[in-house]
């Protein structure tokens, strides 16, 4: 389990959302205005409406079973640090492939996610959000992974569009909770 760590955190970006139940999404933009405190600015708020969206595609994937929902939300030379290992885009390939398999085999895999404290920031046509995340991985009513933590996001501005450039997230040291 420890190898799909490394992969799982890009799914960490994620919205309070429903868990590993397979209940649909049902929070409405007046919701979200609500649970972030709706307090950004027009600039601002694009950047945490990508984080919750790709929370949302990532706890919808088991479901969709479409990695292009995920991707779009990532430049092709993204980069990131997962609990101080690199990692890229073929490393979140390669975790999405292994989920696929998994569900394709008939796993019941469902994917919990929840974002708090989401803070953003843009300078020009960068963009910037801090977070903290918890993640589940679930199969047949089991919790499979639990991953708690903090995030750093830098986006960059491509047409009208928040892409993810780099990633930092850390899990919580479970000796200082």
């Amino acid at each position: 389990m420890k190898a799909l760590g490394g992969a799982l955190a890009f799914l960490f970006a994620v919205a309070v959302i429903q868990g590993c139940t397979g209940k649909e999404d049902t929070t409405s933009s007046k919701q979200i205005e609500i649970e972030t405190g709706g307090g950004k600015t027009q600039e601002e708020a694009p950047i945490e409406k990508a984080v919750l969206d790709l929370a949302n595609v990532s706890t919808q994937f088991p479901k969709t079973k479409d990695p292009q929902s995920i991707f779009r939300f990532y430049f092709q030379d993204y980069a990131g640090i997962n609990n101080g290992k690199s990692e890229s885009r073929k490393d979140i390939e390669k975790y999405l492939s292994d989920v696929l398999e998994r569900i394709n085999l008939g796993e019941p895999i469902g994917i919990s996610a929840k974002v708090a404290n989401i803070k953003t920031s843009v300078t020009g046509a960068s963009g910037w959000a801090t977070y903290d995340f918890e993640y589940k991985l679930g199969s047949g009513g089991r919790v499979l992974q639990t991953d708690q933590g903090k995030c750093t996001t830098i986006f960059r501005k491509q047409g009208g569009s928040w892409l993810i450039q780099h990633e930092h997230c850390s899990t919580a040291n479970p000796f200082l909770r």
